[in-house]
């Protein structure tokens, strides 16, 4: 750090690989989410709840719902719901459970098959995710976030909605091989000022 272009580079293949591992099991909780979500939301309030009307929706969902309509259209493909599903992001899906949408909570609290989660447990752990997804997206460091902690978060998350998605992730994830075992930057105790953690510097990707 500081100076240090090769230990900058180092990091930054190291960010790099890390994203690369985290893309397959954060792509398969997408999936699920989106799946388990819509199969919950349409047995309430039929096939067509994304644009009927019925379900309650936020401003922010019906706007985002729009815009996906929109692109769908520059595509020159046909509006309807599977296509709908598709084009919405992990956004809009993680807004289901968010506080503006408590009066969802009851119907999709069965997404998971796990007893006794509370709503905003499942907001945090998808507002958590999706920073990381989002500044995975945007080509951002991720280094100097809990990785260990999010991708424990992926996995037991994936694994409350469908348990064998999560056997999927565990069976061809790479992070375990990409991941050096330590976060590779803490934070000082005083200033929290972040420095590189010198237990993983010897195991960093060598560049040169």
């Amino acid at each position: 750090m500081g100076n240090d272009q090769e230990m900058a580079l180092r990091l930054y293949t190291y960010n790099t690989q890390l994203c690369a591992a985290l893309s397959g099991p954060l792509h398969m909780l997408e999936i699920t989410l989106r799946n388990t979500a819509d199969r919950r939301m349409a047995a309430t309030h039929g096939p067509g709840w994304l644009t009927g009307g019925a379900a309650g929706l936020t401003p922010y969902q019906v706007d985002a719902i729009d815009k996906a309509g929109q692109t769908i259209t520059r595509q020159g493909k046909q509006v309807a719901h599977d296509p709908l599903v598709a084009e919405l992001n992990f956004g809009f899906w993680a807004s289901l459970f968010s506080h503006a949408s408590h009066h969802q909570w009851q119907n999709l609290r069965s997404v998971f098959v796990t007893q006794g989660l509370q709503r905003r447990t499942i907001a945090q752990h998808l507002t958590d995710l999706r920073n990381l997804r989002n500044r995975m997206a945007h080509h951002e460091p991720i280094v100097a976030l809990p990785l260990a902690a999010r991708y424990q978060t992926i996995l037991q998350l994936t694994g409350w909605m469908e348990p064998e998605a999560e056997t999927w992730i565990n069976r061809h994830s790479t992070w375990l091989a990409a991941y050096a075992g330590h976060d590779a930057l803490v934070a000082a105790p005083v200033n929290g000022r972040l420095s590189l953690n010198p237990a993983i510097t010897i195991l960093l990707p060598q560049v040169v």
